[in-house]
């Protein structure tokens, strides 16, 4: 090639290379410019995946502060999402509690044993086939040992957007609190509040079904009443609490002494009653578990740090001898029980159609009376002398109630007063007697005869009712007898059944003027610091200390430390009861102040109240 050839042809090799140059330069700036935009992407996308991440964790927290177990399974039921309430006081098969995150890719067969896993799975496979939410309430095991909690579980399928059930949903909530109040509830209907035994509702459907039983298979029963003698003076001299504990103890041996085939329900008060099952022909099998009640009842019971001991009144009635139904068994016992406690208390009736009559009629015809007998004016007050040992003469009385009735003729206050109390006609009773004897007192000062004091009871019911100031206040102002003639004793149990209200109406009588006295003094295990603080003149020693005077120990150190203890605080001490010139002889070396009793005179007619003071003046 010529030289001019060669000559040409270099600058055509120049304008390519520059070309070359150039495309490649584009391309790596079409490759920043690609890079810049992968990283942009890359920068949104990371971004992005970082909201999403924040998001999921915002949404985790969440979760876990709902107090309500929440969770997600697949359609192998698996964890997919659960919150900490999930796992929350459980232990699962392992025995160790579990995280909420190690929950996830577990199913229930990797948690609980196979046949609990086996029942959750069967339940949830059916909602998702089915397509339906279910609620129930179920029973979670807590620790594997018993403790449990009721749980209200909501299950609903989860379903994507083309309506296919891809997973479960699970909410629960903790309702045990609520199941605790139903089952309480139920429990109250059916059981007695303080015992716990089964009520009269619960007793009578048992005995309702053992009654068919019994006429199915041709078997016996008993129903067997049971009433803890003078337990009312337990109530009124230990307090309420007392009482409340004596019951739940004796509840509690009677449970002890029957098979698990047997029913021992409280009706009410001091009533049991026990349904025996199967117990054959004849009194014996019965007796030998009325024996055991009886025995385990008598043993010495401690309340509230005081040692004594109970007895029972029991009355029984047999199926089909003594009725065919629930209600006529229930009466039979019933009157056989009262029949028992006019035997004398602590034994056993069986019944028969005599006690139907004697007992339970009687006493419904009793009560019935009672309710008329004030407005019949059928009570009368008959009145004891009390006398004054160092001079021997009359300075009081006791007014003492008597019913005539119009039937029975005269009768007692151990007939009736009883049963005035438990109907609350004690009451109205009481403001009579305080009327009647502040108007007889105010007649015979009328009259001329020598001024005495009256001495009135007061009950508990009457004590405790807000009239019984203006009661007395009303009785004064109507008879018009001077305050200082009127004594009313109280005794030293109702006192302390609330001391604070006890000693304001003790302040408000003594405001009044009228004398006030304790009652029955060392039955009622009153407090000595709280005996300085009562208004009150005398105390009265109690006749069953007095009738113990000739022959124990105990009843004369216990005498002897009342009268010691009533000079100490400059209070009279009367003792009642006195029957004896032995017990008269003790008391008067003891330094007694004053005695009532059979030994000077019983409660007598107030006109012979008048007779008796002529003979003392002539």
């Amino acid at each position: 090639m010529s030289s001019k050839v060669r000559a040409a042809s270099a600058p055509m090799k120049s304008i390519g290379a520059e070309s070359g140059y150039t495309s490649l330069r584009d391309d790596f700036e079409k490759l920043l410019t690609a890079s810049d935009r992968v990283q942009g992407e890359l920068g949104d996308r990371l971004a992005a995946l970082s909201e999403i991440i924040e998001e999921r964790n915002l949404l985790h927290a969440l979760i876990d502060q709902v107090p309500d177990q929440l969770f997600i399974k697949d359609k192998s039921l698996r964890f997919l999402v659960a919150n900490n309430a999930v796992v929350s006081d459980k232990t699962f098969l392992d025995g160790q509690p579990m995280s909420a995150a190690a929950l996830i890719g577990k199913s229930d067969f990797d948690l609980f044993p196979a046949e609990i896993a086996q029942r959750f799975a069967d339940a949830e496979l059916e909602i998702m086939q089915s397509g339906d939410p279910v609620t129930t309430d179920m029973r979670e095991n807590i620790d594997g040992k018993g403790w449990s909690k009721w749980v209200s579980m909501t299950k609903v399928p989860i379903r994507n957007d083309k309506h296919e059930v891809i997973g479960l949903l699970g909410v629960g909530r903790d309702v045990t609190s609520r199941k605790q109040a139903e089952e309480r509830v139920q429990f109250l209907a059916h059981h007695d509040f303080l015992t716990g035994l089964p009520n009269r509702a619960l007793f009578a459907d048992r005995l309702g079904q053992a009654i068919l039983a019994s006429r199915r298979d041709g078997g016996r029963l008993a129903v067997v009443f049971c009433d803890l003698d003078r337990f009312k003076m337990v109530n009124d001299s230990l307090g309420h609490l007392a009482g409340d504990t004596l019951l739940t103890i004796a509840a509690g041996r009677m449970v002890g002494c029957l098979r698990s085939t047997d029913t021992v329900a409280r009706l009410g008060g001091d009533e049991f009653v026990i349904l025996l099952n199967d117990v054959g022909e004849g009194p014996d099998g019965v007796m030998r578990t009325i024996e055991k009640v009886r025995s385990s009842l008598s043993e010495r019971v401690d309340v509230l740090g005081q040692e004594f001991t109970v007895t029972t009144s029991i009355g029984v009635a047999t199926f089909p001898d003594n009725g065919h139904t629930a209600e006529e068994l229930l009466t039979a016992a019933d009157a056989a029980m009262y029949r028992a406690k006019e035997l004398g208390r602590d034994n056993v009736q069986f019944h028969s159609s005599v006690v139907t009559t004697s007992a339970a009629s009687k006493r419904l015809q009793l009560a019935e009376g009672l309710r008329r007998a004030l407005a019949n004016d059928e009570f009368v007050l008959h009145y004891q002398p009390q006398i004054d040992l160092k001079s021997g003469k009359i300075f009081a009385v006791e007014a003492l109630i008597r019913w005539q009735h119009p039937e029975l003729g005269l009768l007692s206050p151990d007939a009736f007063i009883g049963l005035a109390e438990e109907t609350g006609l004690i009451v109205p009773i009481g403001r009579w007697v305080i009327k009647q004897a502040c108007a007889q007192n105010a007649v015979w000062q009328a009259e001329g005869m020598r001024p005495i004091a009256v001495s009135v009871n007061v009950s508990a019911r009457q004590f405790g009712n807000n009239g019984l100031v203006d009661d007395v206040r009303r009785a004064l102002e109507q008879s018009g007898l001077a305050a200082s003639y009127l004594d009313l004793e109280l005794t030293e149990s109702m006192i302390m059944q609330d001391l604070g209200q006890a000693i304001k109406t003790m302040k408000d009588l003594e405001a009044l003027g009228v004398r006030l006295s304790i009652d029955d003094f060392g039955t009622g295990y009153s407090s000595l610091s709280a005996l300085k603080s009562f208004p009150i003149a005398r105390l009265k020693i109690d006749r069953s200390f007095v009738a113990g005077l000739s022959s124990d120990e105990g009843d004369r150190a216990i005498a002897t430390a009342v009268i010691s203890l009533g000079q100490k605080l400059n209070l009279r001490v009367i003792a009642e009861g006195v029957e004896s010139d032995e017990q008269l002889k003790f008391l008067t070396d003891n330094g007694c102040d004053e005695v009532q009793g059979f030994k000077f005179s019983k409660p007598i007619a107030p006109a012979d109240v008048v007779a008796l003071m002529k003979r003392q003046v002539s």
